[in-house]
């Protein structure tokens, strides 16, 4: 399997010397589908779709890179880039503080981890007061408050340390967003390549986005790629 990966790696390096940029792509995804997933392979992804001048893309793979290395310098720089010759698109919804609690407790502890965690420590806390009503003993209520405050604290990190299938590029040259999940609604959106946003919700092929200006409209699914596909997760 390690040779099968090298040769993959090396093949999609010398295509991409040889511009045959789509080419490469062809491997790169071979090499997802053998299990691969890291900052390297994504920001090599994004490289090829700023060549073939695919932006959305680009942009969307550059994301990707930083999922894996948040502070990957020349992932970050190319996402810049592309930030400025999009100059239409736009941003995802403001998250800052959340985000950056994401960041921090992302790769600890699993999110079930957390959870359970969590539940544990609210249990102890109920069953203290149940027991403190049931033997009329005084207790001081510091520590039920305390220990509930501790797996409320819990369960906002397992919520939080794993990044949600949420956040999401537009990778069409145009996307048209609708006032309910049919073309025959309204379109009250138009969105160009790059733009990004949150799904909040999905309904049989279409995505219901909102975007960094408030609004938010029902768009096809097939014009947006979530940052965060199901083999990053895992």
């Amino acid at each position: 399997m390690e040779q099968h990966i090298t040769d993959l790696s090396t093949a999609a390096k010398e295509l991409y010397d040889q511009g045959l940029y789509q080419k490469a792509l062809d491997q790169y995804e071979k090499l997802i589908s053998a299990g691969v997933k890291d900052t390297e392979l994504f920001y090599n992804m994004g490289n090829c779709y700023v060549r073939l001048r695919e932006y959305g893309e680009a942009k969307l793979y550059f994301e990707r890179a930083l999922v894996f290395d948040p502070s990957n310098t020349d992932a970050l720089h190319n996402l810049d880039w592309i930030n400025l010759r999009l100059v239409d698109a736009l941003i995802e919804p403001s998250q800052e503080l959340i985000e950056w609690l994401s960041e921090l407790f992302r790769g600890t502890l699993s999110e079930e981890v957390w959870v359970i965690l969590g539940s544990l420590v609210l249990l102890s806390s109920f069953l203290l007061l149940l027991w403190k009503r049931l033997s009329n003993r005084n207790i001081n209520w510091r520590i039920p408050f305390t220990t509930t405050l501790i797996g409320i604290t819990l369960l906002t990190v397992g919520a939080i340390s794993h990044p949600k299938n949420t956040k999401c590029i537009v990778v069409e040259p145009n996307s048209y967003g609708y006032s309910e999940p049919s073309v025959g609604g309204k379109r009250i959106i138009l969105l160009s390549e790059g733009s990004a946003g949150k799904i909040t919700r999905i309904q049989e092929g279409w995505s219901l986005i909102a975007i960094g200006d408030g609004r938010s409209a029902w768009f096809e699914s097939s014009q947006w790629k979530r940052v965060y596909p199901e083999y990053q997760l895992k």
